[in-house]
């Protein structure tokens, strides 16, 4: 089969590699194309460029404003996708963004959407364009919108490459920063120039760069030189963050490793702030989407913690735990977690199984 994988952002591409890696290693010819938005085409393709049966195209691009999201990642990108899909013969349709389901929908091929937000401005475009459109939420809140192709699975999307099946620490992955496991604490922040930040006011954690210091500080007092591995995704901006904060340079060759080794992770983006928490790494969202069912499934079932639910003062005493009882607590809280989701990835090879059973009969 010819299947057609569509993405937007980094979180999104974690989401379909280990679908697109299977596909392809059965032998299905995999189209992969992405939207031109910070590092996200050179990962895609630094990871996956060079697989047998494995084609990406960067196509369409993000420029990290508002406007660039309206006009250039969705206008422009549907007729810009229409024209590169012409003449490759695609079966079937994955994305979690609503241009490649109005171009299966234009050209009448199976189509699957996919996505953690049902309060994001696409739900209907997507339902009225795909054949099915999942909802990765663990459970549906109460004042989701229905319709009779509109699912919700009991998982989060992150799971696809976070679930104990597929994701495996590796120390080594420490070695190139200097750190120890549980000597470090992780923090992100994002810019705030795309929809999912529109009203968050930017510099969220560079505002709670005292309360870190102070921990670091207490820690010292402990004999523990707590160190900081530093996300930024507006790099001009470094000189505004503490100089002992270790800027990290993306694409980074594992970062789920250096996650989950992590005494605790801060992020002002919900995306890493999941991830963490489905690691079992204590993990706090500074952001201001309390109400993204995502983000309140994490709470529910890996203890995500935002200034709603705690004082980041009060989060911040609670990393002050013996390394051995912080890796305890991190393996019962996965096991916990594991026992409660579907794998996704099996669900979306069904799919893909389903079709192609249709197609030779």
């Amino acid at each position: 089969m010819n299947i057609w994988i569509d993405v937007c952002h980094t979180p999104q591409y974690n989401f379909y590699r280990k679908l697109i890696i299977d596909l392809a290693s059965r032998g299905h010819e995999v189209y992969v194309t992405v939207l031109k938005r910070g590092r996200t085409p050179k990962i895609v393709e630094r990871e996956i460029g060079d697989m047998p049966h494995i084609h990406v195209y960067a196509i369409g691009r993000h420029r990290m404003s508002k406007w660039s999201a309206i006009v250039e990642a969705n206008g422009l990108r549907i007729f810009q996708l229409l024209w590169w899909a012409l003449g490759k013969h695609i079966d079937i349709v994955f994305s979690n963004c609503f241009p490649a389901m109005a171009i299966g929908w234009l050209l009448r091929r199976p189509r699957y959407a996919f996505d953690d937000d049902p309060q994001v401005w696409d739900f209907r475009p997507k339902q009225w364009t795909a054949i099915e459109s999942d909802y990765c939420l663990y459970e549906a809140p109460a004042d989701m919108r229905t319709a009779k192709n509109v699912k919700v699975l009991p998982v989060l999307k992150e799971w696809a490459y976070l679930a104990p099946k597929y994701f495996h620490a590796d120390v080594e992955a420490l070695k190139e920063y200097g750190v120890k496991p549980k000597q470090y604490i992780f923090l992100r922040e994002v810019t705030v120039g795309t929809f999912n930040y529109a009203e968050q006011q930017a510099g969220a954690v560079k505002g709670i760069y005292h309360n870190i210091e102070q921990m670091r500080n207490e820690a010292r007092q402990h004999g523990i030189d707590m160190q900081v591995l530093f996300s930024l995704e507006e790099k001009h901006r470094r000189n505004e963050y503490p100089d002992d904060w270790t800027l990290l340079q993306e694409p980074i060759r594992d970062i789920h490793s250096l996650i989950y080794y992590a005494v605790g992770l801060i992020s002002s983006g919900d995306s890493m702030a999941r991830e963490a928490a489905l690691l079992g790494v204590p993990s706090y969202y500074l952001g201001v989407r309390y109400d993204m069912p995502a983000n309140q499934a994490a709470s529910k079932v890996a203890q995500l913690q935002n200034q709603q639910t705690m004082p980041v003062t009060q989060w911040l005493t609670q990393l002050a735990k013996p390394a051995d009882a912080l890796e305890q607590q991190q393996e019962t809280l996965r096991d916990s977690i594991d026992h409660a989701f579907i794998d996704i990835n099996a669900y979306m090879m069904s799919l893909v199984e389903k079709h192609d059973k249709k197609r030779n009969q």
